[in-house]
């Protein structure tokens, strides 16, 4: 039987999935109809961006002179290079994969397994002698995969009675630690006009409405010093009734945003990060030369279609509808790149930068960390980055009960 080796990504729009390649194969990875591995979300992929061939057991990486460049480990090859075991292939600066030797009893690996013994019957069928021992051959590969789907089931139900665990502690944890429903104030300056007092376990309960309202996991119930950082952020937003002059703000550039981000399928509290972003100031203008609503840098501008040419003064930045759109684009692309249930680390990418949150993410699965989500990577990410996510839902929460402030 000849060697077979599995390509699976670790990064990218093709996170979790998984390929084969044999002996004497090749597979061209772009974004053509001709690529065997297409990848057209990654917009730092060439149309012919490289080629994976495995040749005498041995698998080989060429690039085929891509924009963005191949690299193995973080270096750029120049040449067709050999794999060695561990090694990660990055293509561009997101789409990052591994390669190991094809093994049909790994459970994750089920339908890739019964997807390429499916294409050897084809193969075979196509090219099978006038005396064949086709049946044999069909009996035996039914086998095959009745025995990895087994496999399969049992880890699959394995890992359903261990999340089912893990939640049953978690729930203890919290009554454990539940705090009695005393009142108390949030912010003092509140107190001082008289406004109804808000229950300790009320800014909680709302964080992990939000998280679940995103498919996102809540942060651990003895994590107090996140719900603290929330509280002081609501607590700078409703300082000096500030708040409410953002929300006469948002009233007027709110529908646009709410359309851009539901034509993407995205939840609309996303379109708080502009509260945080420029506080809904149109012509608001960064040190670094971030512009607009949502502080687009030029050169991301470009990369979602926004105009941004300084010598003709057009500016699409400046543009609510475009920009919006490009915004909702660009978190529909972090999330394909993270995964759909991974918001927090998306709203994170979008204030440090999706290539440094994506090393990140790397290094934490390298560690089998048991989900590379925000919670596992707060603690290696910059301390700007680890504030955003909460003042991003402090503004969120104060939309969510304009009442109370």
């Amino acid at each position: 039987m000849k060697t077979r080796f599995i390509i699976r990504f670790i990064a990218g729009p093709l996170h979790d999935r998984t390929f084969e390649v044999g002996d004497g194969e090749s597979k061209i990875v772009g974004k053509t109809e001709a690529s065997q591995l297409r990848i057209e979300e990654d917009i730092m992929i060439s149309r012919t961006h490289a080629r994976i061939s495995v040749e005498r057991g041995l698998v080989w990486v060429e690039d085929l002179g891509s924009r963005n460049g191949t690299f193995i480990n973080g270096k750029k090859i120049e040449k067709k290079t050999m794999l060695k075991a561990g090694d990660k292939v990055t293509l561009g600066q997101v789409s990052t994969f591994q390669c190991s030797r094809w093994n049909a009893l790994e459970p994750s690996r089920f339908a890739s397994a019964v997807l390429t013994r499916v294409t050897d019957v084809t193969k075979y069928v196509r090219k099978r002698p006038k005396s064949s021992l086709l049946p044999q051959f069909l009996v035996l590969q039914t086998v095959v995969c009745l025995v990895v789907g087994a496999g399969w089931y049992a880890g699959k139900r394995y890992r359903l009675q261990a999340m089912q665990n893990l939640e049953t502690t978690m729930r203890e944890q919290r009554k454990a630690v539940a705090v009695p429903e005393t009142k108390v104030a949030i912010a003092p300056a509140a107190a001082d006009k008289g406004t109804p007092e808000i229950p300790r376990n009320f800014i909680w309960d709302e964080i992990v409405t939000v998280s679940r309202r995103f498919g996102d996991t809540p942060p651990s119930v003895l994590d107090t010093q996140f719900q603290k950082k929330v509280e002081f952020w609501i607590d700078r937003f409703t300082k000096s009734d500030r708040h409410k002059k953002l929300f006469e703000k948002k009233e007027k550039f709110w529908p646009v945003i709410e359309s851009a981000l539901t034509a993407q399928g995205l939840p609309v509290e996303l379109g708080y990060l502009v509260w945080v972003e420029s506080e809904f100031n149109i012509n608001a203008l960064s040190p670094v030369g971030a512009l607009g609503l949502w502080q687009f840098m030029p050169a991301t501008a470009r990369d979602f279609g926004l105009r941004v040419d300084f010598n003709s003064k057009i500016d699409d930045r400046l543009d609510v509808a475009k920009s919006s759109k490009a915004a909702a684009e660009y978190l529909s692309l972090l999330l394909k790149q993270f995964g759909t249930d991974r918001y927090m680390l998306a709203i994170a990418s979008y204030n440090a930068g999706q290539n440094k949150i994506q090393r990140k993410a790397i290094a934490a699965q390298i560690r089998r960390a048991p989900k590379p989500d925000f919670w596992a990577l707060r603690g290696q990410l910059p301390e700007e980055t680890v504030d955003y996510v909460p003042k991003v839902l402090a503004a969120i929460i104060i939309n969510r009960n304009p009442e109370r402030w």
